[in-house]
């Protein structure tokens, strides 16, 4: 009876212990992709406002976001090119403001526009790679009414930030 007990728990979990779906090689190729990040911004989002509200990053310099909502509402911070912005402003009045939380590339990683949703005292980090062109990018809440009452920021690209 142990014995076929045993068996079972093997049978049930061995597909677990033999994918854990994490690849920790040291020479994994999704591991030596991975841009490393150079710097790690802390941004505050409060009632319809951002801290800092404009920044400086160095063309191509990969940042980790560590944003904490002060507020007690959920806010969003997006990062991308003026239209890719317009493009997701766009489909969060669509879609009443809700995408999930979370959503770092928010479903839209080929257009570049990368965001997270955070709950009311919660952190959110996102990973971030400023582009090589353009001299500025913009990071906004694209709640329904937060960006019209002034939550939004801008990232200058510039050589030394």
């Amino acid at each position: 009876m142990k014995a076929l007990l045993v068996t079972g728990l093997l049978i049930i979990t061995s597909p677990v212990l033999a994918d854990t779906g994490h690849d920790h090689a040291s020479s994994s190729s999704a591991a030596s992709e991975a841009p490393a990040v150079a710097r790690t911004i802390d941004i505050k989002a409060g009632s319809m406002w951002f801290d800092p509200d404009q920044l400086q990053v160095a063309p191509g310099t990969t940042v980790r976001f560590r944003i904490e909502n002060v507020a007690m509402i959920p806010h969003e911070f997006s990062i991308g090119s003026a239209s890719m912005q317009q493009h997701h402003r766009e489909m969060m009045q669509q879609q009443g403001g809700h995408h999930g939380e979370g959503n770092q590339g928010d479903g839209h990683d080929n257009m570049m526009s990368s965001s997270v949703t955070i709950e009311p005292g919660a952190t959110q980090t996102l990973i971030w790679t400023a582009p090589t062109h353009g001299d500025r990018i913009e990071y906004a809440c694209f709640i329904p009414g937060h960006y019209e009452a002034g939550m939004k920021g801008t990232v200058m690209l510039t050589a030394s930030p």
